[in-house]
């Protein structure tokens, strides 16, 4: 069977090989490059249109869960949010599609199972994938309609932008506040401390890649006409680059973008590479911004250390850089974690913490939050980077071989948005000149990584120190929480709103109230959608595909091609096992059984050997209601993955933290779980207040409805804020807390 499925692989590649020949044409696009990707099952092949210089990128692959996508580099010119207005805009209509929001339209004519649009920091994309291929031509065609024809009309700009109109709408009496999807909603990311941290991060080392979001305080500033001009500027086909995936034929593509961009001249590409500050010496900025009511007053501080580390257009560099930042970062076992987050310097790694491959260079971030004393931080940080140079083996090698071992299994794991996956993991660098193919050829970078590793050992991420952080240039960032932060934001906006509104005369204020009043009108209208295309009976195959399941005792398995991995699920029902007034400490359970460790290992211990036998173990609860009698089931879970030949391990490690992890012995680590989760909380909110809301009204409907409220609503967030309120007396935290779990 196996021997078969990679025959049969072979031949897909070299089909496609023949299929589109180098220098071959198609609809107006020459290919220039195949690249068959063996270990991947896939071959990639790049094409050109002649007319316009568009860029097509095709992976042929035997996969029915087809991608497309089309892509603009939109550098954004200021921080009035203007590439995410128009990402929002250009889905309220087309030329061809004259509806509002075709792509919410199109769910009830579409088979599709992911439809979106996104903005980056300097490129905007519009994705979808589906396993019908008449609905992936439907989309294909509203999407490249809405993208290059959107009808952009001032009402459009209104709504999902910004817009002064009176607070109730019908009241002309009423006050005139500020309006708007996208204001509105990046209001809400900027309450949340961590997005605030990290977008004030970025404005202040990367000052030229302004917020592509968009800034509340700048997004009043974008007028009608801006967005217009940004679109003609940048929502062209030399600016564009389209992606397919998967068993679709790519010359039906081909031929409908060749249609598409038939009336298009060829522009020069705005392909420009932003860069960040020069970083010649040290720099230090510090700001104000939110508190978190969880943490005391001393630790109110986030900050972190960041070097300049070359350019990721140097693939292998990068490579290695990612290899480092996790080596020093990632899990229990590693440096920083045992030096600043054990230690207690801070509560846990700052948002922007890691390698992050930014436009034209590679950032290496080392970042806390909660942190006290902000010298000893740095310290810290600067006498670990130090000892690694002095260590003659700074790096244990299993941790080395458990890293590859989680590269490897990466790219064997492939799931059924593996395409989906494909083109988040090439379009950054795609957008900003790093060869897609590159992107692909992960196997090559892994033999080298083997080899370099073989001759020069932990030299090699000794001299990555040196070249870019000892004795180099660093930026230090902080933000110290302020109890008035969030009254100067609503501050700023009442006098932003004074100066707008005194500058309107009596005729402009009587306008607002008609656009306000023509606007929600509009919005009400009942639309004719039969412009949409939609699928037929005839599209939708009669018969649906058909899984082999086989059942013995309590196990159930499907043997499928999985590439060489096996997965492996558990689930134990606790209805008649745990009492209702223990359901509020399962999630603090699960959270504690990867966190905490046994009587005999330390978690960081047991963590390494998951990684290096395993691509993960993890722990969850969940409710579920019966299918018969519509009575909630409330399920403890495990979930594992790993090579087919290391599967055992996964139930060697559910067995050991399970029947072994010790809460006794490791309160104090139980103490900083506790912290952590009340310290999130604040943020959880504000990320998904909608979530939350939605599920309190369900607890009083339905009750399973009431059970997921104790475990995941606000109800659980309460009592974790009660258990973290226990932490300083012992005698009760105890009691309450640890003898309970």
């Amino acid at each position: 069977m196996l021997r078969f499925q990679r025959f049969a692989s072979s031949y897909a590649q070299a089909q496609a090989v023949r299929k589109y020949p180098v220098g071959g044409i198609f609809h107006g696009y020459e290919v220039r490059r195949i690249l068959p990707v063996p270990e991947l099952r896939l071959t990639a092949v790049d094409l050109v249109h002649s007319q316009t210089g568009a860029e097509h990128l095709h992976i042929d692959r035997d996969d029915k869960n087809n991608v497309f996508s089309i892509a603009f580099k939109t550098n954004p010119p200021d921080s009035t949010g203007v590439p995410h207005i128009l990402e929002h805009t250009t889905l309220c209509g087309s030329v061809k599609y004259p509806v509002r929001d075709p792509f919410f339209k199109m769910l009830n004519k579409s088979l599709a199972n992911f439809m979106n649009a996104m903005t980056g920091p300097d490129y905007t994309f519009f994705p979808f994938s589906t396993t019908n291929p008449q609905d992936f031509a439907n989309l294909r065609g509203v999407y490249l309609d809405s993208t290059l024809n959107p009808l952009l009309k001032q009402e459009d700009f209104d709504q999902e932008g910004w817009r002064l109109e009176h607070k109730n709408i019908t009241d002309p009496e009423s006050n005139i506040v500020f309006k708007g999807v996208v204001y509105n909603e990046m209001k809400g990311q900027i309450s949340n401390a961590n997005y605030y941290f990290w977008s004030k991060f970025q404005q202040s080392i990367y000052p030229s890649l302004n917020n592509s979001g968009g800034d509340p305080m700048k997004i009043t500033d974008l007028r009608y006409g801006d967005l217009l001009d940004f679109h003609h500027k940048n929502y062209h086909p030399s600016n564009a680059k389209t992606f397919t995936y998967g068993n679709l034929p790519l010359v039906d593509t081909l031929k409908q973008l060749n249609e598409q961009f038939s009336g298009y001249g060829k522009r020069a590409r705005k392909d420009k590479l932003l860069m960040p500050i020069d970083l010649k010496k040290d720099i230090d900025v510090k700001l104000l911004g939110q508190i978190d009511t969880m943490l005391p007053p001393e630790k109110q501080t986030k900050a972190s250390m960041t070097w300049i580390c070359g350019a990721p257009q140097d693939t292998y560099d990068t490579f290695l850089l990612k290899v480092l930042g996790n080596l020093l970062m990632d899990g229990h076992s590693s440096v920083m974690y045992q030096k600043l987050i054990e230690s207690g310097i801070g509560l846990e790694f700052s948002v922007n913490s890691g390698v992050e491959p930014t436009t034209a260079v590679n950032l290496l971030t080392v970042g806390i939050q909660g942190v006290s004393d902000i010298e000893i931080f740095k310290d810290t940080v600067n006498n670990i980077f130090q000892n690694l140079l002095e260590t003659e083996h700074p790096f244990d090698r299993k941790r080395i071989d458990a890293i590859i071992e989680q590269l490897e299994l990466s790219k064997k794991d492939q799931k059924a948005d593996f395409g989906l996956q494909l083109l988040y993991s090439i379009l950054p660098g795609w957008t900003n000149k790093i060869d897609p193919f590159e992107s692909l050829l992960f196997e090559d970078v892994l033999q080298r990584f083997r080899g370099d590793l073989e001759t020069k050992g932990d030299t090699l991420f000794q001299d990555l120190i040196r070249k870019y952080i000892v004795h180099k240039p660093c930026f230090t960032f902080s933000i110290q929480g302020s109890e008035e932060f969030s009254k100067s934001l609503d501050d700023e906006e009442q006098t932003r709103l004074r100066e707008k509104i005194t500058a309107l005369d009596e005729q402009d204020k009587k306008n607002i109230f008609k656009r306000g009043i023509l606007l929600q009108e509009k919005q009400n209208e009942k639309e004719d959608l039969s412009c949409l295309p939609t699928l037929q009976i005839k599209d939708i195959p009669r018969a649906g595909d058909k899984y082999s399941i086989e059942q013995k005792n309590n196990t159930m398995s499907r043997i499928t091609d999985t590439n060489g991995i096996t997965y492996v699920r558990g689930k134990r029902l606790l209805n008649d096992i745990i009492p209702f007034e223990l359901f509020p400490y399962l999630p603090l359970f699960a959270e504690s059984l990867t966190n905490l460790g046994t009587t005999t290992e330390s978690f960081s211990e047991i963590e390494d050997q998951i990684k290096l036998h395993t691509g993960g173990i993890s722990t969850h609860v969940e409710v579920t209601s019966d299918p018969n009698t519509t009575e909630p089931r409330l399920i403890f879970g495990f979930d594992g993955w790993s090579l087919n030949s290391k599967t055992d391990h996964i139930f060697e490690f559910w067995s050991k933290i399970l029947l072994e992890t010790d809460f006794h012995k490791n309160s104090d680590k139980l103490k900083v779980l506790i912290r952590l989760l009340a310290s999130s909380n604040t943020s959880s909110v504000a990320d998904a207040g909608h979530a939350f809301a939605r599920g309190y009204s369900a607890a009083h409907y339905r009750s399973s409805g009431a059970i997921n409220e104790t475990l995941n609503g606000i109800e659980q967030l309460q009592f974790i804020n009660r258990l973290h309120s226990l932490l300083d007396n012992e005698e009760t935290f105890q009691r309450e807390v640890v003898d309970k779990l």
